[in-house]
């Protein structure tokens, strides 16, 4: 009996897990989303257009392999087996950095007289 409860306890650990990961992914998936909804609003609107953006970054985001550069929004996640990159493209050309740790930020996404897109936290 004792071995059966154990080894539906390290299941039901690893599971727990798997969900933990799904859902971070998840909300880099709606944080990516909701930037290059902000970046494609700003480039179709044009220059003096801004708008702030609220996010959340979840853990687990690879930080120096991140970036928002060339069109695309990229958040690269730690998973079990390596990492995955979470991005989007955008229409217009856009450039900025991705903060260092997990939270809510609220970003500005501006058109700048060039023509590209800053985004900021």
């Amino acid at each position: 009996m004792m071995i059966v409860l154990c080894i539906l306890l390290v299941a039901a650990y690893l599971k727990m897990g798997q969900s933990e990961k799904h859902l971070d992914i998840d909300a880099a998936e709606r944080a990516v989303n909701e930037l290059k909804r902000a970046a494609d609003f700003v480039y179709i609107h044009g220059h003096p257009t801004k708008l702030a953006v609220s996010v959340y970054l979840p853990p687990d985001i690879e930080f120096g392999e991140s970036f928002i550069e060339n069109n695309t929004i990229n958040l690269a996640m730690e998973v079990t087996q390596g990492h995955t990159d979470v991005w989007r493209r955008a229409r217009g050309d856009v450039f900025g950095t991705v903060p260092s740790s997990e939270g809510y930020y609220v970003f500005t996404v501006e058109s700048t007289e060039d023509g590209e897109i800053e985004i900021s936290s």
